[in-house]
């Protein structure tokens, strides 16, 4: 039986968790109680011994054996191996449950692509679903304990209805040492190949659609019987219980209080009662039994997968899709948001609750209201190899007119005054000191890519290093172009 706490949980406050420390049944306290009764009824044991049935002599050897427990009780590494071994487990626990097998899909497919009110059709769906669910059934009562002793045999399976007597004779006629799991999944396959014939089917598209499912279905369960076949080894479980338990028993010895006046390492407070002790106990034996719990979900534990209701529930629910669900959409009509604009409604008691829509967390951050205009400008860091390269010129300048009308209905904080700008004109000044770069800034003409001449960077100056074919001039209405030669002509100017 699963435990469902997640309503106690569900608001997060100081005595949230302190309320599931008063559950018993999947605790803490239910999986360690035995160990804890036992360990503590030997440490009592050997405690009265000690005090009441030692000599003086026993006493100090007994108490030179706990010394020597004491000091070496942390050459067991039970944090490393815990924390391993849990890892490992929680992460097949989930992978189990991912694919354990939930038949929605296939429901939802058959009952689309499988069409007609026929008696013949209704047929197809319902057997289609129903031999899939066989399947799992079948899995679940080789694996699960649950669900063998509801299934003993397969006349359990047929009396409850998730195989008929024809088929049973027919499932029995296949003889061999192998398990059959893929026998009503090829029946199922084989209903959809017949409905598409019959043209209960459209198209072969809609057939591949709900075998596709189907066979997603069957790969889950395969998955898992492969999970159940080969399970983590068993040197890793024989090694984390061996580690606990030594070190407990160890601990019996470990963890008596000292009484003799003469010992070197006797206890401060005799308090008889191991506090401190029991609740290590309750702490690693209890990590271990969480680890123990969810190593096969599909046994008998408070906390194991629901295999047969999730059963019931598949078989319930597949059918409603497939035969009472089977094409009955409401009448078409206007939604409700139709002619107005879309304001979803609230109770009145969440309303005033405040929301907190997907929203980026720089959306809202606009330019200063004395922003007019954004320079778009080339790229590059100091002393970029672009600055002298003639392909460099055909690069453009764009001047971008700011609206700050779109942004009046925020409140929302400005990024300063064109900081990226003056980020470019930084490294700009950090390469050409006494240059003058931002001194040309009248908007002439674009000149298109065709028109650019190919500049000779020699000492003679700036040359046509041969005719070169002018490609068709390309045209830009945009006015707020900036004629590339325009704005880096000084920078040519002072490296000539």
């Amino acid at each position: 039986m699963t435990i469902n706490y997640n309503l106690a949980v569900s608001t997060s406050k100081p005595w949230t968790l302190f309320k599931l420390l008063l559950k018993w049944r999947g605790s803490i306290w239910k999986s360690v109680i035995l160990e804890l009764v036992v360990w503590l009824m030997f440490y009592g044991i050997l405690s009265i011994i000690y005090r009441t049935a030692l000599s003086h002599d026993q006493q100090r050897t007994f108490e030179r054996v706990v010394q020597y427990c004491d000091a070496r009780l942390n050459y067991i590494p039970l944090n490393f191996m815990l924390g391993f071994f849990v890892t490992a487990v929680v992460n097949r626990w989930t992978t189990l449950y991912q694919i354990i097998g939930f038949i929605d899909n296939i429901g939802l497919m058959t009952a689309e692509y499988v069409r007609g009110r026929s008696e013949l059709a209704r047929m197809y769906r319902r057997n289609i679903v129903r031999y899939c669910e066989l399947a799992q059934v079948l899995v679940f009562r080789d694996i699960s304990m649950r669900t063998r002793r509801r299934f003993p045999t397969l006349d359990t399976v047929v009396a409850a209805g998730f195989m008929m007597p024809h088929e049973k004779k027919r499932f029995d006629e296949i003889q061999y040492r192998y398990s059959k799991y893929w026998v009503p999944f090829q029946w199922a396959l084989a209903l959809t190949y017949d409905a598409r014939k019959k043209g209960l089917i459209e198209s072969d598209y809609y057939q591949v659609v709900v075998q596709e499912e189907i066979k997603k279905f069957r790969t889950g369960l395969a998955w898992i019987c492969n999970y159940d076949w080969v399970p983590i080894p068993i040197m890793y479980p024989q090694l984390v219980c061996l580690a606990v338990h030594t070190y407990f028993i160890v601990c019996l010895l470990a963890r008596q209080y000292i009484v003799s006046d003469r010992a070197s390492n006797k206890t401060e407070v005799d308090l008889y009662f191991p506090i401190m002790s029991t609740l290590q106990f309750i702490f690693y034996m209890g990590w271990m039994k969480v680890a123990e719990a969810m190593l096969n979900p599909f046994g008998e534990d408070d906390d194991d997968f629901e295999c047969n209701a999730l059963i019931d529930r598949n078989i319930t629910m597949v059918l409603m899709m497939v035969d009472q669900g089977y094409d009955r959409p409401p009448e078409l009509k206007r939604d409700p948001f139709w002619d107005d604009e879309v304001e979803p409604l609230y109770s009145e008691q969440t309303a005033k609750i405040p929301n907190n829509p997907l929203r980026g967390s720089v959306s809202e951050v606009r330019l200063p209201d004395h922003v007019l205009e954004i320079r778009m400008v080339p790229h590059f860091e100091d002393r970029d190899p672009l600055l002298t390269d003639p392909a460099a010129l055909r690069r453009r300048v764009s001047v971008v007119p700011v609206n700050h009308m779109e942004h009046r209905h925020h409140h929302a904080p400005s990024i300063g005054s064109l900081d990226m700008f003056r980020s470019f004109k930084s490294k700009v000044e950090r390469s050409f000191s006494k240059s003058q770069l931002y001194d040309v800034e009248q908007p002439r003409k674009t000149v298109s890519h065709g028109h650019l001449p190919v500049l000779d960077l020699s000492r003679g100056g700036a040359q046509k290093s041969g005719d070169s074919t002018p490609v068709k001039e390309k045209s830009f209405t945009n006015g707020a172009f900036i004629d590339s030669r325009a704005f880096f002509f000084p920078i040519y100017h002072r490296i000539c």
